[in-house]
This record gives C-alpha cells, structure tokens and sequence, in this order.
C-alpha cells in the first residue's frame, strides 16, 4: 500500500471539506447529545434525530436506506450497498431503573442499567414514556449516593413510577474559542462524527454500514458480555462486514494530559489496539498493523489520528463485534468524564472532525483494496 491513492482522491477530501465542518459536528452533536437516550429506547427517541438529519442532507438521494428498529433490535441501521465497513456507534446514554420511593419526597431509589461511574452527585432528568411510543421529561435532579444505593434526588412534589426512567444529563455547551465542548457526549458525539462520514461516503457511492446501538445496556460486571446487547441483537441478522469499527469515547495517555488541558486542546482521533487492559476485543496484529500505517500518515491531508498506548480505552460495541468477526479495529475520539465520572463529559469539536475524516478514509481504503483485511 502507497500513499499515492490518498493524493488521487481530490473527490474524497473535497467531500470531506464539504460535509465534516466544526459547525455541521456541532449542530447535529447537539440534536442528538441533548435528546434522553436510555438504554432500550435510543430509537424512539435520538432516532427520530437521525432520521430527521439525514432526511435533509443532500446525501440521503445516494440510495442509502435509514432504518429505525432494524429487525426489532432496538437499533437503528443507515447502509448502502454491500461489502463495506462496519461502523458502530452507540446512540443510547447511561440509565437507570426506577426502584421505588427512598422514604423522603423527591428521592427515588434507581438501579443502574449500566456502569456507574460517577464519584459525586450527576444532573439527571427523569423521562416518561407512553405505549403509544411518545415520551417526555417529567423531571430533573440528580443521581447521588444514599449510603450503599443509587438515589435520584428532585422536587418533592414529583411523583415517578414504572416506566419512567433517569438519564444523567447535561446540554450541549462549546467554547468557540478553544473548540471544548461539555454535554451528553458519550456516545452521540461518536455517533455524530460517523453520521457525517457516512454522510461523504454516501455521496461517493462507496458502500458502508453504520449501526446505532445500545451498548450501556445491561448491570457492570467482569464478563465483555454484560453490556453491548443492543450490537448482538443486531449484528445476527447482517451479512459478515470486511472491517468493523468501533466507535466511542477514549482516555488520552497519562503524559498527554497536560497538553490536552482538559481538551481545551485537541488531540486527534484515537486509534487503540485493544480496549479495557485486553478484556475487551484486541485486533489481530497484521490487521493493526495496516490500520496504523495508513491512518498515522494522514497529517499532511490535515487528519490527525494517534495511536493510543495507555490511555484508558472503555469496552464499547467492540467486545459483541469480536464474536461475529476478528476483523475488529477500535477507533474514537478522546475525551474525559464519559459517565459523569469526576464532572461533565468533554471533549474538542476538532477532535470530532478528525475522528470522521479518518471513518472516510478507511471505507475508501477498504473498497479500493487500499487496506488489506485478508490474507
């Protein structure tokens, strides 16, 4: 493989100047990073989001078919043709289950339906939903501690029950100086950076398929298998991919840290070998080693990807990918308190458009033979 190819294609980077600007990451980000998304009704509600954003983009006249609820899975699929990547980005959020009154007026008991990281009270809002599908907020608080329990704490007057469910939640702020951003960042802007890759790779007909999951589903726990239900429901009913991507929020390395300043700097996208130490799905080595070397010689087209070596790279949609497949490539963008964990999430819009870039170059690479994923 050369870089030749890289030079050839004036269409894919004058594509990508088009589609993946700072405001379109911006703007679709908050559509869908402010809209709740708890684990089991991602589509009903962000989905709606998806599909009226992709309804506008000039893009969706490719023959690129949007499907909510694919196969009843719960998640929603967006694919043209066949035999390209594989993304998968996660559309829900962190949740919790209701679990009965705390004993006082306005603190309600909730069981995370996910990992629970947060180490100080996180703003949450309560969502309620109709069997006809519609939904609303019906409260906001926050999600503490109450000795050994999870606790959703708001105003004394409300009044939840079954089918309602909390959500941490923060809106969508930017620092347009600096390009930092704060908000429900994990998974919609991972979400958002492949929505605008698939959005170029439509618009030079190369094929792909993008799967918007629920992957916070399920209780913590030592097993890859706990969480990423919603890829498994979905991933038995699609045809093997070349390539699978995983999408999502990652740590930056302890010597970075300092240079990112929170992420008030960028980083660029983060490519990882493997995620969670090797718990989670750990790419074959010749298959990393062609990834590497095409995405880590992109500076000169103005993509900026960087290996990951000891940051902390969270199991994702990866760990059900690796079970139908070992072609498996972990790619996301860098970021900080992804569940609340010490504050609010944050990361660099820059770091967005970086990380969509290289979605685009893959899939070009994968359908011109650029990139080896046989042998």
């Amino acid at each position: 493989m050369t870089a030749e190819w890289l030079t050839l294609r004036a269409d894919m980077w004058e594509k990508c100047d088009q589609l993946i600007t700072q405001d379109a990451v911006l703007e679709l980000l908050i559509s869908i990073a402010d809209t709740p998304a708890p684990s089991g009704a991602s589509s009903i509600t962000r989905g709606e989001q998806v599909e009226l954003w992709w309804s506008k983009q000039a893009s969706a006249s490719s023959g690129a078919q949007l499907t909510l609820d694919a196969h009843r899975s719960g998640c929603d699929l967006l694919s043209l043709g066949a035999g390209g990547i594989r993304m998968l980005a996660h559309l829900d959020e962190v949740s919790y289950l209701l679990d009965g009154p705390a004993g006082s007026p306005g603190l309600w008991w909730v069981a995370p339906y996910c990992y629970h990281l947060a180490e100080k009270p996180a703003p949450a809002r309560a969502i309620r939903f109709a069997s006809d599908g519609s939904w609303t907020t019906v409260a906001t608080g926050e999600v503490t501690m109450l000795g050994t329990r999870h606790v959703f704490s708001t105003l004394e007057t409300t009044e939840l029950g079954p089918a309602d469910r909390i959500v941490l939640a923060s809106e969508v702020s930017v620092d347009l100086k600096t390009n930092r951003v704060t908000g429900s960042l994990d998974n919609a802007a991972g979400v958002a950076s492949a929505l605008l890759a698939a959005s170029v790779l439509s618009a030079l007909g190369v094929p792909f398929s993008l799967g918007l999951t629920d992957e916070e589903e399920g209780p913590s726990g030592a097993s890859s298998q706990t969480i990423s239900r919603g890829a498994a429901r979905l991933l038995r009913h699609l045809e093997d991919a070349p390539l699978a991507i995983a999408i999502d929020i990652h740590g930056v390395p302890t010597e970075d840290l300092t240079m990112v300043q929170d992420h008030v700097k960028p980083w660029g996208a983060s490519l990882a070998e493997f995620s969670s130490h090797g718990r989670g799905s750990v790419a074959p080595p010749h298959l990393f080693a062609g990834v590497k070397d095409l995405l880590c010689s992109l500076k000169d087209h103005g993509v900026n990807v960087k290996l990951n070596v000891g940051g902390y790279v969270p199991r994702s949609d990866d760990v059900t990918a690796m079970t139908h497949s070992n072609r498996v490539i972990i790619l996301g963008y860098p970021g900080v308190n992804r569940h609340f964990d010490r504050g609010l999430p944050a990361t660099n819009l820059e770091d967005l458009q970086h990380l969509s870039r290289a979605l685009v170059v893959l899939g070009v690479a994968v359908h011109s033979k650029q990139l080896a994923v046989d042998w």
